[in-house]
This record gives C-alpha cells, structure tokens and sequence, in this order.
C-alpha cells in the first residue's frame, strides 16, 4: 500500500473515533435512565413459546437450551423483533452452509448491529467504502465468499496446518504448566480472568509475533469485537464497541507495517510474504484483516470451552472419575463440550437473492442467524442430546466449529490446548469445587463464560509419597 494510503487511512480513522466519542455520550445521555438487566446464573422458567423466553436478555441467556428445542420442534424458521431469521435445526443448518450461491458470510457485523426496517444493502455499501480504506477489517476467511475465499484459506493452512499444530503440543504444555503453577498451591483460582483468557491470548500473540506486553489491550479490544455482534448492545455501546475496533485495526496496521520493513519467521511474518506474491490475489488489507479475525477468534472460543469443561468435568463427577481412571477418554469429553457448549452460539448470514425456507420467503438482503448450539442439541441427529455420552457414535459431527468451507481452522489447534489443560488440572488436582456464581454473558454470537471461581486440593504424585 503507499505511503499516501497509509497516511489517508490514519488520519481518516482518527476522525472516525472522535465522532465515535461524542456520537456515544449523546446517545449515553438519552439511554442513561432505561434500566439494563445484569448476568445471572439463575435461569428462568422453562420456555413454553419463544416469545416467553426472551433470548436476548441476560437472564434467559443463562440456559438457552430449553428455547432452542421450542424452536427446532415447532418454529424452525423463526425471526425475532430484531427481524433476523433463526434457522435451529441441523439439517437446515448444514444445507444453508453449504449453499453459498444463496447466503453471504461476507458483512457479519453490520448483520448483527442492524435495526428492523434498516436496508441491509446500503449498510454493506457504507462498509465496502470504509474496508477499501483500510479503515474497518476487511471480510476474511469466516467472513469472506468465494473467489476471495480460496486463496485466504490457502494461507491459512500455511499458517494452522496439521504438521504446525502437532509442534505445537510442547509449546502448549509448558505454558499450562507455567500458569497453573502460580496459583496451585493457593488451593483456589478464578479460572477465567488468571488462565482461561490468557493462555490461548497468549499462544496466539506469540505466534503472530506481537509483544507480549500487548495482551491486556488486545484482549480489551477484542471484547469489544465481539460485543459489536452480540445483537443485544444498545446503540451507545455499539458505537464504543465499534470505534475501539478501529482502533484495533489501526494496531495491526502498525504492527504489520513495520513487520514488512523487517519480515520475521512468524505468522505476520507469512502474511507479508502471502501479500506480496504476485501470483495471488492476496493484499495487505486482507493480511491485516486476517491478524484481526486471527486475535478475536483466539480471545473468547478456545477460553470459553476450556471453562466449559473444566465447568462440565466438576458438575459430573462419576464422569470426572471415569477420566482420572483413563486419560483416553478425554478426546471423546471435549467432542462433548463442543457439542453440548458451543462457544459459538452461531454464525450470520445474508440472502443474496430471494430464496424459500420452510415456506417463507426471504427477500434478498434478509438476515440469518445459523445457531450452531441448537443444531448441536438436535435430537434428529443427536440421540439423548442433553447428556453427556463419552461413547457418542458420532461425537465430532457437531457445528461448533462451523460447517463446509468456512469451517474453522484453528479446530485443532483449539483441542490440543484444551486436552493438555485438562489432563494437568486431572493430574495435579483433586477434590475440584465451583465455589461462586459462574454465568454467561447474553449474546446472539458468543456464549462467553464470565468467571469459573474454583477451590482444589494440589495432589500429590504417588512417586512422591
């Protein structure tokens, strides 16, 4: 990109965040007195219709299940007052993935951030006009449709391959050692805000070649990435949500930029090279959008679940037992927790030309929200979906990470470090407890675990006694 680019996009970027700034205390103003409901872990009543359960309000967030089984049963197209349509069961769920003629990836954030009756395709033309500026993150590989797609990917699994991930295992296991040392002989931990966050942050950050000193902002600016799309944020929080992500942005620009002076054996390091092959069609704009999606996808997913199952490992103990007594089934465990707790609650689409689902139709440029989650619950496909089944037949067949190309790639990444946390948490812990409340944040995208306060015993290895 020229210097001219560079200097338009930061001088244009630091405009956007000062209107950003009085955009947000005008409207924080006007939205100060309506009251905001606050996490809970106390669920609410079993669902009877959709509309009892409410699913975009903290409380009924805590346990969505019973909603999502409304829903597949009797309303498996169903659009909430936000006029986004949920399509919930699996099959569905899988035809609409895979038929990208018919549904966009492409646009994710302005899907989850717009209001009933707004034109979804004058919004896309405001975002393709900021993204060729290099002002908003471009759509990437999860966000991205094909031709584009294609070579994204390819670059991808240049980054995230399998031979990588396997080299990787030593990395991970060291670092879990380290971090749970800290606090094993205090007995007790929040696992969430002292090793959840952190350890899969800071894989990532080391593998893009960023200071690791970094992490606490990057972390920040990531949850707020997220929360732009939780189709919950009133329009005050949306707007902060959205200018720290320009300023995230701007951060990976820098980053990449002076990475390019001066190439390192790294992830950025493959993308400069990817983006100056000329034989693709690969640009910076997507390599610094790809460093983006790359950090918000580590900062929440892998957490969540390894919460999730440490959560899951302490709520079922005779399933706990079974693990202790052989570490081979763990692999099995986690396909569950994949399942059963879906980080992800699902993924957005758009229709690009008018199309029919369940007898309705949907005009081009209506929203649809796949939900992974539910789909994971389908009992078509699922047998006594709500246990958990350590013999599951087809135990990796869920959509936690998405589905048909836009799968995710760093799926396996994600189980390695999950398997070799638990394995330390089994084999250095005992007596494992929930001492505290530990609730989800509400949100249309991402099933966040807030806080996981556990107490332990440290066990003491047998050669030791």
């Amino acid at each position: 990109m020229s210097a001219l680019f560079q200097l338009r996009r930061e001088i244009l970027t630091e405009a956007l965040i000062s209107l950003s700034g009085l955009q947000a205390y005008a409207i924080s103003r006007k939205e100060a007195k309506r009251p905001r409901s606050k996490p809970t872990s106390t669920p609410i009543a079993k669902p009877v219709t959709p509309e009892d359960f409410r699913p975009l309000e903290h409380q009924c967030f805590q346990n969505p299940y019973a909603f999502y089984k409304v829903l597949r049963d009797s309303h498996p197209l169903y659009q909430l007052e936000n006029g986004i349509y949920c399509v919930s069961r699996y099959e569905d769920i899988v035809a609409v993935s895979r038929d990208v003629e018919t549904y966009s990836s492409t646009h994710q954030g302005v899907i989850a951030g717009l209001k009933k009756g707004q034109d979804l395709l004058a919004q896309i033309k405001q975002f393709d006009t900021l993204s060729a500026l290099g002002i908003i993150p471009a759509d990437v590989l999860a966000t991205s449709d094909q031709p584009s797609h294609t070579s994204e990917r390819k670059v991808g699994h240049g980054m995230l391959n399998a031979r990588f991930v396997k080299k990787m295992e030593e990395e991970v296991d060291v670092l879990c050692s380290q971090m749970l040392d800290e606090f094993l002989d205090r007995g007790q931990v929040e696992f969430m805000a002292e090793f959840g966050w952190k350890l899969p942050m800071l894989l990532i950050v080391r593998l893009l070649g960023l200071p690791e000193a970094d992490f606490p902002k990057i972390k920040q600016w990531c949850v707020h990435g997220i929360n732009s799309q939780s189709g919950i944020t009133s329009s005050a929080e949306l707007i902060r949500d959205r200018s720290e992500t320009l300023k995230f942005l701007r951060y990976c620009w820098r980053k990449y930029n002076a990475a390019k002076k001066n190439p390192q054996q790294n992830f950025i390091g493959m993308l400069v090279a990817a983006a100056a092959d000329p034989d693709t069609d690969f640009d910076d704009k997507r390599a610094v959008s790809t460093i983006f999606q790359l950090l918000i996808a580590g900062s929440d997913s892998s957490a969540t679940s390894m919460g999730n199952a440490l959560k899951m490992l302490i709520e079922n103990p005779d399933i706990q037992q079974q693990i202790r007594a052989d570490l081979d089934l763990l692999p099995a465990f986690i396909e569950e927790v994949f399942r059963m707790e879906s980080a992800f609650q699902g993924h957005f689409r758009w229709v690009k030309k008018d199309t029919e689902l369940h007898g309705v139709t949907l005009e081009k440029g209506s929203r649809v929200f796949l939900m992974w989650a539910s789909g994971n619950r389908d009992d078509r496909v699922f047998p006594n979906p709500d246990a958990i089944d350590l013999n599951r037949a087809n135990g990796k067949k869920h959509l936690t990470f998405g589905h048909g190309i836009h799968a995710c790639l760093g799926r396996e990444l994600a189980r390695i470090e999950i398997r070799i946390v638990l394995q330390q948490f089994l084999e250095k812990t005992e007596n494992l407890e929930i001492v505290g409340d530990s609730p989800f944040i509400a949100s249309m995208f991402a099933r966040t675990l807030v806080q996981l306060p556990i107490r332990f015993d440290k066990r003491v290895a047998r050669n030791d006694q």
